[in-house]
């Protein structure tokens, strides 16, 4: 991608060829290319997460607002952080030995694309919030816009990666799952996004459970498999009331 250097240029890349952003030229062009757009990528990211979070944040409003655009950049960049060496392993007990230099370039650009797709699905997400949706089905739009935004990230961070290899399916399949679950689990150790009608607004919660019986759980109470509360939101600029379920 020579000459296009500026933030716009770099988000336009992500968006119809992330793969431009990457280089087959040596180890040394790698580094180099990682440390020209590592801060681009970077910046990318915080700002389309941040926004994210401000969608979410609107549920509840007040300092959720401030909560979620700080958690929702880390919910982006912690699984891939956390998840980089065990991919390498798994390329690596397969017979496919990748740089870390390329691992990480591969990584920040699926995180700044998954953060673009994000901010571009915010709107969408903002305007279901604003119809003032009940707390579980509020829960099951922002699952929903994760996985919506998420799946092409994971996938443009394993076409990234070194192709080649009779083992390359099943490096694939143990990525996907590594990064699939670790992103699930960090959404649910940085909870609350989504603040519970009764609850106080709080930057973080106790560890209870897990995402996934957690999920399940409120895909039943979203059928009416509950008793309890109606959450209502005023939508991004609007205001949040809480009703109490009288029974």
């Amino acid at each position: 991608m020579a000459g296009q250097t500026t933030t716009l240029a770099v988000v336009g890349v992500l968006l119809r060829q992330p793969e431009q952003l990457l280089t087959d030229a040596g180890d040394e062009a790698e580094r180099d290319r990682l440390a020209l757009l590592a801060p681009q990528l970077l910046g990318i990211t915080l700002i389309g997460a941040a926004i994210f979070g401000l969608v979410i944040g609107s549920y509840r409003g007040d300092l959720q607002y401030l909560y979620a655009a700080l958690k929702t950049p880390a919910l982006l960049l912690l699984p891939v952080l956390i998840g980089l060496p065990a991919i390498r392993a798994v390329h690596g007990a397969c017979e496919l030995e990748i740089p870390w230099s390329r691992m990480a370039l591969a990584a920040l650009i699926a995180v700044a694309r998954t953060a673009v797709l994000a901010a571009a699905c915010g709107p969408v997400l903002w305007l279901y919030l604003s119809i003032q949706p009940d707390y579980h089905r509020a829960i099951l739009a922002l699952a929903g816009c994760l996985l919506l935004v998420g799946g092409p990230g994971l996938w443009t961070l394993i076409r990234a990666l070194p192709a080649g290899g009779r083992n390359r399916p099943l490096a694939t399949f143990a990525s996907l799952a590594v990064l699939g679950v670790l992103l699930a689990q960090s959404g649910w150790l940085l909870r609350p996004f989504v603040v519970r009608p009764r609850a106080e607004v709080s930057f973080l919660r106790p560890i209870e459970a897990d995402v996934f019986s957690s999920l399940a759980s409120t895909r039943r109470a979203a059928n009416g498999d509950y008793r309890g509360w109606e959450a209502r939101s005023g939508g991004l600029l609007g205001t949040r009331e809480i009703d109490e379920d009288p029974r």
